[in-house]
């Protein structure tokens, strides 16, 4: 059910967001379309995509076919309206992209790094980031500000965890935000490529869904009632730390038998490097695996009863419309792990009718987690002023910087 409006003017902000909002997430949406789905006036409506036209963030397309009395011109979101800069740092790279409000990616930058400290950090990724914007001609003022997605040191589920590294994601997030003076946010890989989904992906139409994210460990990403679910230190969806085999290995968190020790690209590296002595980097692990790989195939297969477990879990916990599964995998693998996987375990969501299965793939797994970390600022961006998106950490207000685009819009009667 789409968020309903107010005709208040004291709610001004929150309307102009709320088009903007509608805009984003609908194809084809016209003025009418959005006085029905907020409960708005037309006049309304009017007034405020008006506003909305001459202030740059909208800009009207063709007419829409169709329907009777006068055709409806289609509001599409401005190219040049607002942008979001999304930064991935992983042990060996760190990727920069920059991207439109309507999530399309303008330009995208990444580099092989080595680093220790947060100030080495901070020495690689503020000149990429102005070098961005210098190269696509991006007004600073314009950038709504930068998601960041790095794991935290004690998250990372592979053998490099006990590395010299000693970085602190929050405090590299607070450091770029006093350097360069934009919001930043923090946030998990899978937390991030759901809020790409629900925004501009394939799950806009969802409110309670899961994206779970198979990178170097298991991770999922939880939308409960069209918002992220964090939990108390926002890390929930560490699916990767459940027990799944009592007698299994030690997992690095200490417990036995995790799924991440069956199900990660942590524990494929580890199974590929026994069998061929060669050296895996769970990052890279697929740069020179064919597509269907046999032995890739047969380790899934044999661990296929635990992927079965921590879906069931997730199932009976969440009751999600469905699990979309992602990663930092190519899709055969996504798509075997499936096939595998079936039949799923008897669950709650095999209850009353189902619309879609209870497993799907992603359609565009690979570039999720640098749209969803450029999504981060845009979500907080359109929420409401003191609702906005609660990440692992934040430093400044994508709401306020919106704001200031807007300008005298807000306040005009």
């Amino acid at each position: 059910m789409p968020p309903k409006g107010t005709n208040l003017e004291q709610t001004k902000a929150y309307n102009l967001r709320l088009v903007l909002s509608e805009v984003l997430s609908n194809d084809e949406i016209s003025r009418a379309d959005i006085a029905k789905r907020t409960g708005l006036t037309r006049q309304t409506i009017s007034n405020l995509v008006e506003n909305l036209l001459h202030s740059g963030m909208l800009a009207e397309g063709k007419y829409k076919k169709g329907g009777t009395g006068k055709p409806s011109r289609i509001l599409q979101i401005s190219p040049t309206a607002a942008f979001s800069i999304g930064i991935r740092i992983e042990l060996n790279k760190i990727v920069i992209s920059l991207v439109d409000l309507s999530g399309d990616l303008i330009n995208s930058t990444q580099i092989n790094v080595t680093y220790v400290t947060d100030e080495d950090v901070i020495r690689l990724i503020e000149p990429l980031c102005l070098d961005v914007l210098r190269k696509t001609d991006t007004d600073i003022k314009r950038v709504l500000g930068i998601g960041i997605i790095m794991a935290e040191k004690d998250d990372r589920n592979h053998r490099h965890a006990n590395s010299v590294v000693t970085t602190d994601p929050k405090n590299i997030a607070e450091l770029l935000y006093k350097e360069l003076d934009i919001p930043t946010f923090l946030e998990t890989a899978a937390a991030a490529a759901a809020l790409a989904e629900f925004l501009q992906g394939s799950a806009r139409n969802f409110r309670n869904f899961i994206y779970l994210f198979i990178g170097p460990d298991l991770s999922a990403g939880l939308m409960v009632d069209g918002k992220i679910y964090g939990g108390r230190s926002a890390r929930a969806g560490s699916i990767g730390h459940l027990v799944v085999n009592i007698n299994g290995p030690i997992c690095t968190c200490g417990n036995p038998g995790c799924l991440n020790g069956y199900i990660s690209l942590e524990s494929l590296a580890v199974h590929l490097q026994k069998q061929d002595k060669k050296a895996r980097d769970p990052y890279d692990v697929f740069l020179d695996i064919a597509p269907n790989d046999p032995k890739v195939i047969s380790w899934l297969e044999q661990h296929a009863e635990y992927f079965r477990i921590g879906i069931n879990s997730l199932e009976n916990l969440y009751d999600p419309e469905t699990i979309i599964l992602g990663g930092d995998c190519p899709d055969w693998f996504l798509e075997t792990i499936i096939r595998v996987s079936r039949p799923f375990m008897r669950s709650i969501s095999e209850r009353g009718d189902r619309d879609l299965p209870r497993v799907i793939k992603s359609p565009h797994a690979d570039q999720m987690v640098q749209k969803g970390a450029a999504t981060l600022p845009i979500h907080a961006a359109l929420g409401e002023e003191n609702a906005t998106y609660k990440s692992q950490a934040q430093f400044g207000t994508s709401y306020k910087r919106l704001s200031e685009l807007l300008g005298h819009y807000i306040n005009e009667k």
